[in-house]
């Protein structure tokens, strides 16, 4: 059973709300578009995984995506967590294509795709530190010792993976995705003995879900771009061209034509974003180039959103996810 479910990434959404509002001429577009489609691959890998831990029994395990905890003065985010009564098994996903050679002498891994080699931080060590820190984390919270698993999950199954000679052992770690459900099932055969009741898997995942920080950003000074250099204005939702024109009750575009009586919302959207998120009435009408007070609080109103405040003091919030 998926108990906390994978989300689109909001980094990826604010990636793709600062493409939308950067000069196509802006010479952080194209470090953007880069990071941009990392972000996706990865996400899509994340996904790929989903696909083989939908086969697994919904009432043993109890499944966590994207979980960010704190620990001391950190946090610590898992990628995926299983949670059994007999053991808990940490998966660090990776999309990687090509040849990938895991170098257990410095510890970190080497790429080699169309021609090009990169270095990447080992995964390996990266959820064995996992693991050592939900241990601690659990105990920190009164939960019994349980046996903490980690496996590094290669999303693409043609991708080549290499190690040293005499460092085979990394593959009892190291598998790609549709070889999971073999390793999850290794685990289950040596782990016979129940560390956890199902009354505490339940006490653990209501904690989880309580201790949760979702990831906060100012992806603006992540690029060093002033709030200045954001175009303002309503995208169309056709042509992406802007600002569209709000008039008798719609959005129209100039240049393909089209009419909108919900682009507005995009352009919040994006306003929660990149700027903050919290909105005004005067907020609203000057990032989406309205001029009327009145047409900006009818539209504001008809998004639902949560507010503070009443008639002019009325501060309009981000829906919480």
């Amino acid at each position: 059973m998926i108990v906390k479910k994978r989300e689109m990434p909001v980094i990826i959404q604010m990636l793709e709300a600062l493409l939308r509002r950067l000069p196509k001429n802006h010479p952080k577009r194209e470090k953007i578009i880069d990071d941009l489609m990392k972000r996706m691959a990865g996400y899509n890998g994340e996904k790929r995984l989903d696909y083989y831990l939908s086969f697994l029994d919904e009432k043993e395990f109890k499944i966590f995506q994207d979980l960010r905890l704190a620990s001391g003065k950190y946090y610590f985010q898992i990628d995926t967590i299983l949670i059994t009564t007999k053991f808990a098994l940490i998966l660090e996903c990776k999309n990687w294509a090509g040849t990938i050679y895991f170098d257990q002498t410095f510890h970190q891994v080497l790429r080699t795709n169309n021609e090009k080699e990169e270095g990447f931080q080992d995964p390996l060590s990266q959820a064995e530190h996992q693991c050592r820190q939900l241990k601690g984390w659990l105990n920190a919270h009164g939960f019994p010792p349980v046996p903490i698993e980690y496996a590094v999950v290669i999303s693409h199954s043609s991708t080549i993976i290499k190690t040293s000679p005499g460092q085979s052992q990394i593959f009892n770690k190291v598998c790609h995705a549709h070889r999971l459900l073999n390793k999850i099932d290794s685990l289950e055969k040596f782990y016979q003995a129940d560390y956890l009741n199902v009354k505490e898997i339940g006490k653990i995942s209501r904690t989880f879900l309580k201790k949760h920080v979702p990831l906060e950003i100012n992806i603006l000074k992540k690029y060093d771009i002033e709030p200045t250099e954001i175009l303002s204005g309503v995208p169309c939702p056709k042509c992406s061209d802007l600002p569209m024109i709000y008039e008798w009750g719609k959005w129209h575009c100039s240049s393909c034509k089209i009419s909108s009586a919900t682009a507005h919302i995009q352009a919040v959207h994006d306003y929660f974003l990149l700027i903050k998120p919290k909105i005004t009435n005067s907020d609203f009408r000057s990032f989406l180039q309205i001029s009327s007070i009145h047409s900006a609080a009818r539209l504001l109103s008809s998004m639902k959103l949560p507010y503070t405040g009443n008639k002019r003091y009325r501060v309009y919030e981000k829906p919480q996810v």
